[in-house]
């Protein structure tokens, strides 16, 4: 492998980072059979050190692939979607720039992965500012979609074990329940309510169901849904359900189950099944004819 390059980190309005990390090979030639890019969109509350591992695992994968790391935004859901669609405005403008100047001559080949609520929320408002901006592809992109450990609907038990999932303290759990997360949700569920919005997280993972959530994606794009019977906050029978949805609307959907794994943390009970199933999924996505392309 040759050298690597970093952009620096960027903040965005929100204050959320997000960072580009470009690699190239010693003939700085990208093979074809990698993507081009892969986005990350992280999970509520992930670690860099951790974040890190998977953007090391598809280093390995996809040596000369440049990579997206999103952040998720713990205060996304009393946003309005105005000031969601701004914290993206520097990542639109990198997309844009990477899908209309290839090098190679060749369109890009886009992969993204999807970790939890958090991520799809980030994926959708990335979408929201896309379409804002008039961002258009270029024919013949391919892409693929991995959702691990998604997606859940929102309702209050799924919230507070993801908000706090990160605590071991009983009591601080237990304050975080009564005096935030309660009156904050319930809060946001009557304003749903005198407004008739959808509640959280409804709207989002309708949203992953439209073919054309982004200008590269339609009906023929592949996906995978990673997901176990161990996971709390996006139970087994909420991921099926949505993945039912989606091969109902016509999208190609693969199904792997990590057992008893917990939430996103599937990569890290069984790697080889995790890394072996995204590659052979984007496998799939690379084939050159048939249902796999995206939309023209």
């Amino acid at each position: 492998m040759g050298p690597t390059t970093k952009e620096p980190v960027f903040s965005t309005a929100s204050g959320v980072n997000g960072q580009v990390t470009k690699r190239t090979n010693a003939s700085s030639l990208l093979q074809a059979s990698e993507p081009t890019l892969i986005i990350i969109f992280a999970w509520l509350g992930a670690k860099a050190p951790i974040l890190r591992k998977y953007s090391e695992s598809y280093r390995k994968l996809y040596p000369s692939s440049a990579q997206l790391v999103l952040d998720s935004d713990p205060v996304r859901f009393w946003k309005p979607a105005s000031v969601r669609e701004r914290r993206f405005e520097l990542t639109v403008r990198y997309l844009e720039e990477h899908i209309s100047q290839r090098p190679d001559g060749h369109p890009p080949r886009i992969l993204l992965h999807v970790m939890s609520n958090g991520g799809v929320c980030s994926l959708v408002d990335l979408a929201s500012a896309i379409r804002k901006r008039g961002l258009r592809a270029p024919s013949g992109i391919r892409c693929a979609i991995v959702f691990d450990s998604a997606p859940a609907p929102g309702t209050f038990p799924i919230m507070h074990r993801a908000f706090t999932a990160g605590t071991r303290n009983r009591l601080i759990k237990y304050l975080a329940i009564a005096f935030l997360l309660s009156p904050i949700y319930a809060f946001t569920m009557l304003i749903a309510i005198l407004s008739r919005s959808p509640r959280p997280m409804q709207g989002e993972m309708a949203a992953l169901n439209n073919p054309g959530l982004l200008p590269w994606t339609s009906t023929r794009t592949p996906r995978m849904y990673i997901y176990s019977s161990g996971d709390r906050i996006a139970p087994a029978r909420a991921v099926e359900e949505h993945a039912e949805r989606a091969r109902a609307a016509g999208f190609p959907v693969q199904m792997v189950h990590f057992g008893r794994s917990g939430h996103v943390a599937h990569a890290r009970d069984d790697p080889e099944k995790y890394w072996g199933s995204v590659k052979a999924l984007w496998e799939k996505a690379n084939i050159p004819a048939g249902i796999e392309l995206c939309r023209l």
